[in-house]
C-alpha cells in the first residue's frame, strides 16, 4: 500500500509541475484535466511496477494489495476520462468536433485495455490465485498504447516540453514496454517449496 502512495504522489507532483506550474494550465483545471493524468500515470505505474517486481518473487498467489488501488485510480480515470473527452478538453484528439484516426485507436486500446483488468479480478483480489505476470505486462503495454495514439504527435518537439519534462503520454509508452519486455524475456519463476 505504502508504494501504490509513493507512485501517486510522485504521479502528482510531476503532472502539477509540468501541467500547472511550466505550461500554464489553469489551476482551475488542476481537479480535472490535471487529475486525469495523475490517475492515469499512477494506474499504470502501479500496473507496471507489479508485473516487473512480482516476477522476481518465486512465490505463488503474490497478488499486490497495491493491484486494487491501481485498478481504482484506473477506474476513476476511465470514467473522469469520459466527462472530459471534448474538443473544449481535447483539441488535438478531435477534428472537426470527431475523433482523429490516432485517437480513436487509442480509445480502442484503452477499452482493450479495461476489459483486460476486468477479466483480471481474480489476480487482483485472490491471494491463493497464481500470480500472472505475463498478463500484467500485457496489460500494461495495452494502456501504454493507449497512451501513445493519444499523443505521440508531442514526443519528437522536446524543444517544446514544458521545463523540458517529457509527455506523460512517452512516460506511459515507455513503462507498457518496459513491462511487456520484462516479463516476456524472464524465465518462468518457479514455485516456492513448502516447508515440512
Amino acid at each position: 500500500m505504502n508504494s501504490a502512495l509513493v507512485v501517486f504522489v510522485v504521479s502528482a507532483a510531476y503532472a502539477t509541475l509540468r501541467y500547472n506550474v511550466c505550461a500554464d494550465v489553469p489551476w482551475g483545471d488542476w481537479p480535472t484535466v490535471v487529475l486525469n493524468k495523475i490517475l492515469a500515470l499512477a494506474a499504470l505505474a502501479i500496473l507496471a511496477l507489479h508485473a516487473i517486481r512480482n516476477g522476481r518473487r518465486k512465490e505463488q498467489g503474490s497478488a499486490h494489495p497495491d493491484l486494487l488501488i491501481g485498478a481504482f485510480l484506473a477506474a476513476v480515470h476511465g470514467l473522469l476520462s469520459l466527462i472530459l473527452l471534448s474538443p473544449a478538453y481535447y483539441e488535438k484528439l478531435f477534428v472537426l468536433d470527431r475523433l482523429t484516426a490516432s485517437a480513436g485507436i487509442g480509445m480502442l486500446f484503452g477499452a482493450l485495455g479495461a476489459g483486460a483488468l476486468l477479466i483480471s479480478g481474480k489476480l487482483l483480489t485472490d491471494p491463493q490465485a497464481p500470480s500472472s505476470q505475463l498478463h500484467f505486462g500485457v496489460l500494461s503495454f495495452l494502456v501504454g498504447l493507449h497512451a501513445a495514439f493519444q499523443g505521440f504527435f508531442g514526443w519528437f518537439t522536446p524543444w517544446k516540453w514544458p521545463c523540458g519534462m517529457p509527455p506523460i503520454t512517452l512516460i506511459s509508452f515507455l513503462l507498457g514496454v518496459i513491462s511487456l519486455v520484462s516479463v516476456a524475456v524472464r524465465k518462468p519463476a518457479e514455485p516456492a517449496q513448502k516447508e515440512g
